[in-house]
């Protein structure tokens, strides 16, 4: 059973990977970003550009959270993913924590006409 889901943009090409949620002054409560990459490899993000507090969860190849962690915004201190994965989820930064999703949940990816969603 599914503790929740957000609706998500995704970001699968190299300029939508590059500019994420930068320069944004807000995001809806269940909204974030899907960052899908072709290889699994280690993440790294930081908040340069990014006005608003953001968490983020590293997902491994097999769809399991492997990490959250948090991106302050302005900052240029990489957060990284621990191990290789081939998925970054961005959401607010109390996203996870509210909604008690934590390291070792599965994630599914559900396509839904021109909507993506991540159920937790």
């Amino acid at each position: 059973m599914y503790k929740r889901r957000l609706k998500v943009e995704i970001a699968d090409t190299p300029t939508k990977q590059q500019t994420g949620l930068m320069f944004r002054n807000n995001l809806g409560e269940d909204d974030g970003m899907l960052f899908k990459f072709k290889y699994p490899q280690k993440l790294k993000f930081w908040g340069l550009n990014t006005y608003i507090p953001l968490s983020i969860a590293f997902i491994n190849k097999e769809n399991k959270i492997s990490k959250i962690s948090y991106i302050s915004p302005f900052s240029t201190k990489a957060v990284s993913s621990d191990n290789s994965c081939n998925i970054a989820i961005e959401a607010n930064y109390d996203f996870f924590t509210r909604n008690k999703i934590k390291e070792g949940d599965n994630i599914n990816i559900i396509k839904d006409r021109d909507t993506t969603f991540v159920s937790f």
